[in-house]
């Protein structure tokens, strides 16, 4: 594998994990993958710091219940990954059920030995688009 490829495999295995520790709400696997300085901007345009968004996963104020990834591409930087993509994103908001198809912005660093998401930004996709995602 060439360093673009294990990059690439080293990212999708850490949002693998993100993914499955969004679902359980794992904060403390959660805090290994994603960085102090995190800034996460959903698709209904709230921006959130790392403390806020773990705070309202502790308190299940989001409770997800289904991360389905349905395309990615990768710009590897250095040190620096950016992904586009699109993800099917079943949630609970506050009581309030959401099942959408958003497209994201996501950016993972790699600080020390080990890659931590530092930015999500996300924008809905409309039902007559999505068919085309």
């Amino acid at each position: 594998m060439d360093d673009h490829q294990t990059v690439v495999a080293e990212i999708e295995a850490a949002d693998a994990r993100r993914c499955q520790a969004t679902i359980d709400a794992d904060i403390a696997a959660l805090e290994e993958l994603i960085g102090e300085d995190l800034r996460y901007v959903h698709s209904s345009a709230t921006d959130e710091t790392r403390p806020l968004y773990f705070e309202r996963l502790r308190d299940g104020y989001y409770r997800y219940t289904g991360l389905t990834v349905l395309a990615r591409d990768y710009r590897v930087l250095g040190n620096v990954v950016l992904v586009n993509g699109d993800q099917r994103i079943e949630v609970l908001v506050n009581g309030n059920a959401k099942d959408f198809v958003t497209r994201y912005l996501q950016v993972w660093a790699k600080r020390g030995d080990r890659w931590e998401m530092v930015s999500w930004q996300s924008t809905p996709i409309p039902a007559s688009v999505a068919g085309e995602a």
